[in-house]
């Protein structure tokens, strides 16, 4: 699903949106939470890669996991005063999570 959002974004978000996964791939996981791109939400461990691009936020959902030292990119949505577009970003990120756990579902590495 990831992969779909990305390949229909404008270049400048997709040139941001890798420049922000550079910066954090430079970081190890656990001091992401201390980053301004990385936020935890909270919601049975959710969390979201935060950037802009022309004025529009852009929020990235994923999860820690499967593997030690892996995050998983799941929903890409825009972000405006805590409106996610698309409104099911949440739910859509968890359940292809849990799909993936439940192996009905699968991911593909991203090098960076």
């Amino acid at each position: 699903m990831i992969q779909e959002w990305y390949k229909h974004r404008d270049p400048s978000v997709r040139a941001d949106f890798d420049t922000t996964l550079n910066n954090l791939s430079i970081a190890p996981a656990p001091d992401w939470r201390n980053m301004k791109e990385f936020k935890h939400l909270g919601r049975e461990g959710l969390c979201e890669i935060r950037f802009a691009t022309a004025n529009v936020q852009y929020r990235v959902l994923g999860f820690f996991g499967p593997g030690k030292n892996t995050f998983s990119l799941y929903v890409g949505a825009t972000h405006k005063q805590r409106i996610y577009n698309p409104p099911d970003a949440f739910d859509l990120a968890i359940k292809h999570r849990n799909s993936v756990k439940n192996g009905k579902g699968s991911l593909r590495e991203r090098p960076l």
